[in-house]
């Protein structure tokens, strides 16, 4: 679900607000109960909007999210991303409006609008309020399921890394030696060729007192600032990769995006207005240069776009030069994320080193960070960090206990999930003696 709410904001958020709405076949916001899978709305500029049907804008926070895999193939996953959020009528209405709108194609620009007002008209300004902000009240849950990012993305292949094993059956996953479920990382995007191909994958912390090095592979990162980087105390980590098939002419090009446990809307809102606004005069060509106001929100969208996400702009942001393309002498510091990164042959090795300050969160803050790198246009990979925020150097008394509770907790869990691991384990070998016996 897109929202947005015209009249009651000032200049700035209005700037954010401004998200022209595009052509799009139609779709039908999804009824509760149900469970939908690579279901896509219209496209508000910032790609085809996702959890159609739910109360908040796209898939909001108070949505229950949860990442599973599925065995394809005969040594691949498949990563499933699964939303469970609240929705209402008024909320599949306004989604429903839209779809209608845009499909009739009669005065698309103001499809938003018009569908905000309506929802407000028949269920009151309260309501509508709540529900933009992803907050009941709901008539039930839907649960929207996506193996992809957008309806003409590829969807990615994951494997086990080195050492792991397929475990496919009820508890899907990938199994290290020593029995401990290990992360799946990304392998290849089966249904994309003709471009630069990567093997190899690995993500992870880098090496104490080596910053060049990976050392051992894992999607969490535990952030407790013992290092330094431009901004202040951080923790180093990235990615390294075998690749073919590369022209070196043209850079790797890297975006990311970040889904957080802190509660930061007007932070988030921001920054993916930010986005949608850049992203939307790009295709269009941007206002007219009569437009002062509109010239002026466009620059002002261009700046925040060179952010990498909401805590990182105070780090990363920087200024854009007359074709909105980032001017990186002029950048504040070095993005945590590199934007572009330089390729030396048409094959070989790459390393790329990242880092995460510590100091922009919460102990026990937990942020997914993902990252999506495409070569001339066409997709290579994609990979997902996940950033604990744990104690720094001078962490107090009453810090150190709660972090001690947290890591208990976290390994309690880790404990139930290798028992569950062990148990399929157990009951896939008793099923196969079965079948060889004929029972």
């Amino acid at each position: 679900m897109k929202w947005s709410v015209p009249g009651i904001v000032p200049l700035g958020l209005a700037v954010l607000l401004a998200v022209a709405v595009v052509s799009h076949d139609a779709h039908t916001a999804a009824d509760p109960g149900a469970t939908v899978r690579n279901a896509f709305g219209p496209d508000v500029g910032l790609g085809a909007n996702q959890c159609r049907g739910a109360c908040g804008g796209g898939c909001p926070g108070s949505c229950a999210r949860a990442i599973s895999y599925e065995c394809s193939g005969s040594a691949q996953l498949r990563r499933v991303v699964s939303y469970t959020c609240g929705t209402h009528e008024g909320c599949r209405d306004h989604d429903d409006c839209l779809d209608a709108c845009i499909s009739g194609n009669t005065g698309a620009a103001d499809c938003q609008s018009r569908c905000d007002a309506a929802v407000m008209d028949s269920y009151g300004f309260e309501k509508a309020t709540a529900w933009l902000l992803g907050k009941g009240p709901y008539d039930g849950e839907t649960t929207f399921e996506y193996t992809r990012h957008g309806p003409a993305a590829p969807e990615p292949a994951y494997r086990c890394p080195e050492g792991a094993g397929r475990q496919c059956g009820k508890h899907v996953g990938c199994v290290a030696s020593n029995g401990n479920l290990v992360d799946p990382v990304f392998d290849a995007y089966p249904s994309v060729s003709g471009t630069m191909r990567i093997s190899g994958l690995r993500t992870g912390p880098l090496c104490p007192g080596d910053v060049n090095r990976i050392c051992g592979q894992s999607a969490r990162i535990n952030v407790n600032g013992e290092e330094q980087c431009p901004g202040g105390h951080c923790t180093r980590f990235g990615m390294a990769f075998d690749y073919t098939n590369a022209d070196p002419s043209a850079p790797l090009q890297c975006t990311t995006s970040t889904r957080s446990s802190e509660d930061d809307f007007v932070g988030d809102l921001i920054k993916l207005g930010g986005d949608a606004v850049a992203e939307r005069n790009e295709a269009t060509g941007g206002p007219a240069e009569e437009d002062g106001m509109g010239q002026l929100m466009g620059a002002f969208a261009k700046v925040i776009a060179s952010g990498d996400s909401p805590e990182d702009i105070d780090v990363s942001i920087t200024t854009t030069d007359e074709q909105g393309r980032p001017v990186e002498s002029q950048r504040v510091g070095p993005p945590p994320i590199p934007r572009t990164i330089s390729i030396p042959a048409p094959g070989g090795h790459l390393f790329v080193p990242m880092y995460q300050l510590s100091g922009n969160s919460k102990v026990g803050t937990v942020k997914e960070r993902r990252i999506t790198c495409t070569h001339k246009g066409r997709p290579v990979l994609e990979t997902v960090f996940i950033l604990h925020t744990e104690l720094g150097p001078d962490a107090t008394p009453a810090e150190k206990e709660v972090a001690r509770l947290r890591e208990q907790a976290e390994g309690m869990e880790k404990m139930l999930e290798k028992s569950e691991a062990e148990q399929q384990s157990f009951r896939q070998e008793a099923d196969a003696l079965e079948a060889e016996l004929g029972f």
